[in-house]
């Protein structure tokens, strides 16, 4: 134990010497604490340094606490996995037949509620009623048929939301808080819903220029279910330890929820493999915040990282970590060399690329090429290869994609005008 923290240590010192960080870092195994630790600063305005009793929006790693608060319904027999949604939520019985299952395992097809044009663009900022919200997927065709594929999004777990508020008469925060945070004594979890104060939690930075800036406001009322959670390291690693100790549901019982042992999703956690071995993990990624909860069970490792630094690497940190506590190198990374570029080269890529409800501003000065980012933030950034470019300051990449024609996108938007 004492050399897996002091090699966490030493690496953490020289990787907060050389990058941005700003969070909490928690890694356990079997329950044993062998390495929580926290860094940078929870209000910069006001220098309030973070603790390690921090608390940080943990935004998609909520979707873990949804879907086992379904699993929990479904063990009691109070609805069924394989039910149509459209039998807890009335307005889906306009869609196509679509179940409880294919939502919590991303199968379902249905547009993603958060990347609409409108959303984006300003919807994400005002409280939305419950018919707003259906109005910005529900007269969309669904993009695949249910059960057919994977594919990411937040609309399904957006509607398990109002299935467990359905079923149980109560909204979905007083049944996360009853049934799973406090009997776990997870007292410092809890929803956000923007109209109550949290005491010691951080606040949330973007970057533009030379350092981070506040992040923009976001109401949390869609995001509830599926995104709208705080919590701590030390609250996180009581969450990863109860499907080790059986607190909330037994091993054969998440087992059965958990579905397909080869499915790229079950439960509310990616599943797949890194270093060699089996990891179950999820992140949280938007506006300020960064989280990854990572749970490697045959080890009984789990590794949490809180930031509240929306432009650090949380995901490549968390597995840079992972990866000392199974006794590999973990070198912390450099900046790429510099791709030789004319100036007319550099000169290619600019231009206004727009979609999502969203919209990049490529332009060049004397110091190079840089993007401006819903007419807010200023991100500068230098090539490191054909059409890939690398911040200066911290470990983000860009890169430009070229169609058939030619014709450039960035950061999956194309260019409206050069």
């Amino acid at each position: 134990m004492s050399n897996i923290r002091s090699n966490i240590h030493r690496y953490m010192e020289n990787y907060t010497a050389k990058w941005p960080f700003s969070g909490t870092i928690l890694i356990a195994r079997h329950g044993e604490v062998l390495f929580r630790e926290a860094y940078g600063q929870a209000n910069l305005e006001h220098g309030v340094p973070n603790r390690p009793d921090t608390k940080f929006g943990i935004w998609s790693i909520t979707k873990s606490f949804t879907a086992l608060a379904v699993a929990l319904l479904a063990n009691e027999g109070k609805l069924q996995l394989h039910d149509p949604i459209s039998k807890y939520v009335p307005e889906m019985a306009a869609k196509p037949p679509i179940t409880i299952l294919q939502a919590m395992h991303h199968v379902s097809g249905l547009p993603n509620l958060t990347s609409g044009r409108e959303y984006n663009a300003k919807l994400n900022k005002v409280p939305m009623t419950r018919a707003e919200a259906f109005g910005l997927f529900l007269e969309l065709p669904l993009e695949f048929e249910a059960g057919s594929r994977f594919a990411y999004n937040n609309t399904g777990y957006y509607l398990l939301g109002l299935i467990i508020e359905a079923v149980c008469e109560m909204t979905y925060r007083e049944f996360i808080t009853s049934r799973i945070l406090q009997p776990l004594g997870m007292s410092d979890t809890g929803v956000l819903n923007n109209r109550a104060l949290i005491p010691s939690l951080a606040s949330a930075y973007h970057a533009s220029g030379d350092g981070p800036i506040p992040a923009v406001y976001i109401d949390m009322g869609l995001l509830f279910s599926t995104g709208g959670m705080y919590s701590t390291i030390d609250d996180l690693h009581a969450w990863a330890l109860s499907f080790e100790t059986e607190q909330l549901l037994s091993k054969e019982a998440l087992h059965r929820f958990f579905g397909e042992p080869d499915a790229p999703y079950g439960l509310g956690w990616f599943l797949g493999r890194m270093h060699g071995r089996k990891r179950i993990h999820h992140g949280g990624a938007y506006y300020g915040f960064r989280s990854e909860l990572h749970r490697y069970p045959d080890e009984g490792i789990t590794v949490i990282v809180l930031t509240n630094y929306d432009f650090v690497p949380a995901t490549k940190l968390a597995d840079a970590l992972a990866g000392i506590v199974f006794g590999e190198e973990s070198a912390v990374p450099e900046l790429p060399p510099a791709y030789d570029m004319t100036l007319e080269q550099l000169q290619s890529y600019t231009g206004i690329y727009e979609g999502f409800g969203c919209k990049a501003v490529v332009d060049r000065d004397e110091q190079g090429l840089f993007f401006e980012w819903n007419n807010r933030e200023l991100l500068r950034m230098y090539p490191i290869a054909p059409d890939l470019f690398q911040h200066p300051w911290f470990l983000s990449q860009y890169s430009f994609k070229r169609d058939d024609q030619g014709e450039l996108s960035f950061l999956g938007m194309r260019r409206t005008e050069r």
